[in-house]
Parts: C-alpha cells; sequence; structure tokens
C-alpha cells in the first residue's frame, strides 16, 4: 500500500460510522472534487482496502484485515446509513426492550425508503425490510451502538407495529408473549399502546388488541370497552401470515385462525 493510500484509509477510518463511510463524508475528509474522490474509492474497493456495502456507502476495512473479511461491526449501524429514513423495530426492536427471548436472525428494519426486496444481505448480515409511509416514522428514541446513535421503536410502537403486522413479531403468538413481557414490566402501561393505535388510525390492529387483551386479561373491561370504542368495519385475520380463516369472533371483527397457548398469571 502507498503511502498516500494509508493516508485515505486513515482518513476515511477516523470519519467512519461504525466502520462505514458515505461518499459525502468522503468528499468531507478528503476535501477532493466528486468524480476524484469516486475514483479514488473504487480504486481501494478493487483492491480490498474498502467493502462496497451499496452504491455510496463503504465498510473501510482495517489495515490488518484478513482477505475477505468484510463484516460490518453493527448491524444497527449498517442498517441506518443504508435504509434512512428507518428504525430498528419489530423483534429487533422487542429484543433490545427485553420483550422476547427469541433469537432471530435477521434485523427488523421498518423504512420509509424505496427497496426492491424484503429481504437482503449486506456485509455478513442478514435483514428483514418492511415498508411504511414517511408518515408513519414516528415514535422513536435513539439508542447508543458503541459512538453513534440509532433509532428504535419505543416498547409501546415495538407492540403497536407488530399489532398491524405480526411477521414484525414472528407471528401472533410470539407477540402474545411479547404482550405479557410488555405487561409485567413496571412503569409500562397497555393503555399507551392504545393510544398510539388510536393516533395511527390502524383498525386491524385495534381488532388484534382486543382479543388479545381478552384472552390474557379478562378482566381489564375498561380496557376493551376503550378498544371497542375504536372498531373500525370489516373483518381481519387474527394471524395474517397463516392461511385460513378459522372461527369468527364477532365481538372483535377477527378470524381466529391461531390457538394462543399462554396466559396471563
Amino acid at each position: 500500500m502507498s503511502e498516500t493510500d494509508r493516508a485515505t484509509i486513515t482518513k476515511l477510518a477516523r470519519a467512519a460510522r461504525g466502520g462505514l463511510v458515505s461518499t459525502a463524508i468522503a468528499r468531507s475528509v478528503l476535501e477532493q472534487p466528486s468524480n476524484v474522490v469516486a475514483s479514488r474509492l473504487s480504486s481501494l474497493v478493487k483492491r480490498g482496502w474498502l467493502a462496497r456495502a451499496r452504491r455510496g456507502l463503504y465498510l473501510v476495512l482495517p489495515l490488518e484485515a484478513r482477505a475477505g473479511s468484510q463484516v460490518a461491526e453493527d448491524p444497527w449501524i449498517l442498517a441506518a446509513m443504508t435504509f434512512s429514513p428507518a428504525y430498528i423495530g419489530g423483534w429487533s426492536a422487542a429484543e433490545h426492550w427485553g420483550l422476547t427471548e427469541q433469537l432471530f436472525r435477521s434485523t427488523m428494519v421498518v423504512t420509509a425508503a424505496n427497496i426492491r426486496s424484503s429481504r437482503t444481505q449486506l456485509l455478513g448480515h442478514k435483514f428483514r425490510l418492511f415498508k411504511v409511509p414517511q408518515s408513519r416514522m414516528s415514535d422513536t428514541v435513539l439508542v447508543w451502538r458503541g459512538t453513534e446513535k440509532v433509532a428504535v421503536s419505543t416498547p409501546e410502537r415495538t407492540i403497536a407495529d407488530c399489532l398491524s403486522s405480526p411477521e414484525l413479531s414472528g407471528g401472533i403468538r410470539h407477540l402474545s408473549d411479547m404482550l405479557l413481557e410488555f405487561e409485567k414490566t413496571s412503569g409500562r402501561d397497555l393503555n399507551e399502546i392504545l393510544e398510539v393505535l388510536v393516533r395511527l388510525r390502524n383498525g386491524a390492529a385495534l381488532k388484534r388488541f382486543g382479543y388479545l387483551v381478552e384472552s390474557l386479561w379478562p378482566d381489564r373491561r375498561e380496557l376493551m370497552n376503550d378498544i371497542g370504542k375504536s372498531l373500525t368495519t370489516g373483518y381481519v385475520r387474527l394471524d395474517p401470515t397463516v392461511k385460513g380463516r378459522g372461527p369468527l369472533v364477532s365481538r372483535w371483527r377477527l378470524w381466529i385462525n391461531v390457538t394462543l397457548q399462554r396466559q396471563a398469571g
């Protein structure tokens, strides 16, 4: 490696976020025209000093890295830089907040960016992507990942997203377990989930929430009555990831196509 290349890699590594550097960052630290920076980055990729994550985003490989060692340090930082605007949600947020002990092999990312596929793999990490409108990019907090901050859905928004689309939790049974863990934690209130759902105006999620509350906490009549006030017309499946309808529960306007196994203690 030439002294010029070594100096370039050192500058990029210092400016990188979780080992990742964008072309915008590279232009800033190298202080060169866009075409020169693009040519320099391309050359470093070809010689194995950078790994291309996607167009405009690169992983800076340590100088001592072995050939083929192209794995990003943190999938959350990689997701934030690749799929922005985005936040970590679903089962990944649930793991972060202690709502599940289930281990998932991929990181769940909720994004308003244009995506071609709901599944992708970048720099040694697997991602599940869930597309939402820009208007639904709310109810998040920033958490530290090393020296970087990444947006993750709040516990209440995590549950609300999973009620809207149970696939984000790995299915309705996992979501049922998440609700139980949520309710057990001091300072958390099921009514706050209802507030999020009402604000999002998600009728299907409200129906699932009402049924799960009734199944897990049959004595929470006031909460069930409040949920019932916001129900929309039409019928949906309890778990849309499972084929078939099952019996109909007219009160919640749900086809119960999955049997819940756990109940609140």
